[in-house]
């Protein structure tokens, strides 16, 4: 009897050790407790519900590609991990063969929705970690690159009115391996298998004039299709997928036919956002020659050439887009005269953009403001973190000044000179004292560095 009580206490106490849930904030008031149980519960939910898979065997490599593994089940929060930030305590811990994927939460911050960090970790390898994680893929498991491994999907999410998604891929194969990141953007993603081939594309888009020429509503975000490569993981490849386009296409073209000035919210009154959503659709498409016919078909401001330039320049570093084959060419001016127009009258609170012989104050000046002048002025070093530029005197016509100024005071470091005494192309420097140096405008936007 006495053995057999001795077992019995044995037992239960093993029976009750598996049941104990260490609590993530001990000191939580009763509301701060329901809501993390109810954070807790929701998270779990979502990730138990995921299907299991067993550990992917090696691959002849004269074999088809393995079909696609599931997710194994939730492993008991492990009591040995180091968290990624004293502040993080453990939420999730989960296995998908040696890698250990964890998802760490900061009970303190008041943006606990999005104050999550998640860690992958595999023997001998270096520990990756995703900041602002907010869910994992359901893909999250699958090998869906084709390359015999499972993938980890993960959702980012920095928490704003737009701003800002990422979906960030790793490869769980012998080396922890990222293959895809997309930049922090407006624009969130989904993963399809597009062309058959059993190698999941991810599709998104491009938001890279989010407010450059109207209000977001009016701003274009062109589609983006990437599909991966092996070696180098997800690529740009709109061109290879066109038909994906068509229905974009359709709709816009009817936009920029029916465009009317202003009617997307443009900033100076033009058609700018009703016009750049069919060009866009043909660039990221690979129909070039396409997309320069309809922008010269259906935008003929004072400004295309300016307009067309800084189209060229945007999506050619955007590292969403691949170029497609074109034979067309632009029309530009070797370089553009900038000549601040204020001494045209009290609307020209404007930079002009010169060409050869053209009077400043001719309405046909192309034009832009001293916010475009400052993004162009940082390319060149003109302009440094944590400064702006200030049109000075305020409400000034006549012997204005455009000075560097700090951000936080309003202190100011310098002025910059556009200096068109030498006559056209004219220069631009900066002067703290002494004269930084000299710098021209090309008809591509693009400086020259003028070498005396």
């Amino acid at each position: 009897m006495k053995r057999t009580s001795w077992i019995l206490i044995i037992l239960g106490g093993l029976l009750l050790a598996c049941n104990l849930i260490p609590s993530l904030s001990p000191t939580a008031t009763p509301d701060e407790s329901a809501l993390q149980t109810r954070v807790a519960e929701s998270v779990a939910a979502t990730l138990a519900a995921m299907p299991t898979a067993t550990p992917i065997p090696p691959q002849p490599t004269d074999t088809p590609s393995p079909t696609p593994t599931t997710i194994p089940t939730v492993s008991p929060l492990s009591l040995t991990p180091e968290p990624p930030d004293p502040a993080y305590v453990l939420q999730e811990e989960r296995f998908i063969g040696p890698y250990a994927i964890r998802v760490w939460r900061n009970p303190t911050s008041e943006a606990f929705m999005y104050d999550n960090i998640l860690t992958i970790s595999g023997p001998g390898q270096p520990q990756a970690r995703v900041d602002s994680f907010i869910e994992l893929g359901e893909e999250t498991g699958t090998d869906i690159t084709g390359e015999g491994h499972p993938d980890v999907i993960v959702k980012v999410f920095t928490g704003g009115a737009h701003c800002c998604f990422s979906t960030i891929v790793y490869d769980l194969g012998p080396a922890l391996t990222k293959v895809l990141e997309t930049p922090l953007s407006n624009c969130d993603g989904y993963f399809q298998d597009l062309n058959g081939d059993g190698v999941l594309e991810f599709i998104t888009c491009d938001d890279l004039f989010a407010y450059a020429y109207c209000c977001f509503a009016g701003s274009p975000a062109v589609t983006v299709v990437l599909q991966y490569e092996p070696g180098r993981g997800y690529v740009p490849a709109g061109p290879r997928f066109p038909e994906i386009y068509e229905d974009d296409i359709t709709q816009h073209l009817r936009m920029a036919e029916e465009a009317t000035p202003g009617g997307m919210c443009e900033w100076d009154n033009d058609t700018k956002c009703a016009v750049l959503p069919l060009i866009l659709d043909y660039l990221y498409s690979g129909r070039t020659d396409e997309a320069w016919a309809a922008f010269g078909r259906f935008y003929t401001y004072p400004d295309a050439a300016v307009f067309r330039a800084e189209i060229e320049q945007a999506v050619s570093a955007s590292p969403l887009f691949v170029p497609g084959s074109s034979t067309t060419t632009a029309t530009r001016p070797p370089y553009y005269m900038l000549q601040l127009l204020t001494n045209c009258g009290p609307d020209w609170q404007y930079v002009g953009l010169l060409t050869a012989g053209q009077p400043a104050c001719d309405p046909n000046v192309p034009h832009r403001d001293l916010v475009w002048l400052s993004i162009r002025l940082r390319d060149i070093g003109l302009l440094g973190e944590g400064e702006d530029l200030r049109l000075t005197p305020e409400g000034c016509t006549t012997n204005c000044r455009l000075d560097v100024v700090r951000d936080t005071d309003g202190a100011r470091l310098g002025s910059i000179r556009l200096d068109t005494t030498m006559g056209y192309p004219g220069e631009v420097y900066r002067v703290n004292g002494v004269e930084s140096a000299h710098w021209r405008l090309r008809g591509d936007l693009t400086w020259e560095r003028v070498i005396r």
